[in-house]
């Protein structure tokens, strides 16, 4: 299986804020840069994205002996409280999705907080 892109749910406020929470990303010790963007959902309400792309580039296909790992070094003085994973993610765990070079497989899953 190949991953090309990886995104999660995030507070939409985490978008907006400025300087950004995240610090530093890396994918299996690989640095990567995010992307944010905001999303309507339904005409509803209004959530974030965080988003990593073009992982192909480092991680041609999903290592078999390990999968991929994701680590985010967060600043604690955000001043919109995006520093911790519960102030981060939107709702009660982290919603991600998985996405495919051809955008045909999005797994999505969540990570509980805690």
């Amino acid at each position: 299986m190949t991953v090309n892109a990886i995104e999660m749910i995030i507070n939409p406020s985490c978008v907006l804020e400025k300087p950004k929470a995240i610090r530093k990303a890396t994918i299996n010790g690989v640095r990567v840069f995010p992307y944010y963007s905001q999303k309507v959902w339904n005409g509803d309400g209004t959530y974030g994205i965080l988003g990593f792309s073009r992982l192909t580039d480092h991680f041609p296909v999903v290592p078999p002996a390990g999968g991929l790992y994701l680590c985010l070094a967060m600043s604690r003085s955000s001043s919109s409280g995006c520093g911790t994973p519960r102030g981060l993610c939107f709702g009660p765990s982290c919603v991600y999705s998985l996405f495919n070079n051809e955008v045909t497989c999005c797994p999505a899953s969540e990570a509980a907080l805690g």
